[in-house]
């Protein structure tokens, strides 16, 4: 088995590779990745692991507005991590979040993701936020206290200094506001 890891922004991905990737995350979370999940992973920069020219893990970077502890940045939000059922528990998924981490610390002051399984990221040094979490949306700042725990962020060298247990606030978009 010969694993290459990719990367390319939404633009340069073939019409192929993109029906692979929704194909991946649609299995990945059993019919659950709607078209608004799918559309917040595209846009920004894709990282893949393919094995035989068949991809077997991904992450995307894309750039959302978050207000840290009173603080608004412009922030590497990760989207479409997902790895194959048949390569999971083989470190693909840290292989793939690893490069994820270095274009983030390339580019911008933090990281951000929302998740269900914080152990994956907390061990390549993603920090869980601990205070209130909201949105920003078109009727003012409204509360998300389902995502309260499932907020992770990673700091980089121009990272501020954040209070972790403040509030955070994501900007507003169709489908999952996280």
């Amino acid at each position: 088995m010969i694993v290459t890891l990719n990367q390319a922004p939404t633009d340069a991905l073939s019409d192929a590779l993109r029906a692979e990737l929704r194909l991946l995350l649609d299995v990945a979370f059993e019919g659950r990745c709607s078209n608004d999940d799918w559309h917040h992973a595209l846009g920004g920069v894709h990282v893949w692991l393919s094995d035989a020219g068949r991809v077997i893990s991904h992450a995307s970077v894309v750039e959302r507005s978050l207000v840290c502890s009173s603080r608004r940045l412009q922030v590497g939000y990760v989207e479409g991590v997902a790895t194959a059922a048949a390569h999971r528990r083989k470190g693909y998924g840290s292989i793939v979040m690893t490069r994820v981490g270095e274009i983030i610390a390339d580019r911008y002051a933090l990281g951000a993701l929302s998740t269900g399984t914080p152990a994956l990221y907390a061990k390549l040094g993603w920090e869980r936020w601990c205070g209130a979490t909201f949105v920003d949306g078109p009727h003012g700042r409204e509360r998300t206290a389902n995502e309260d725990g499932g907020i992770m962020v990673l700091r980089t060298r121009r990272s501020p200094h954040l209070d972790l247990d403040g509030d955070i606030a994501c900007d507003w978009r169709p489908g999952d506001a996280w």
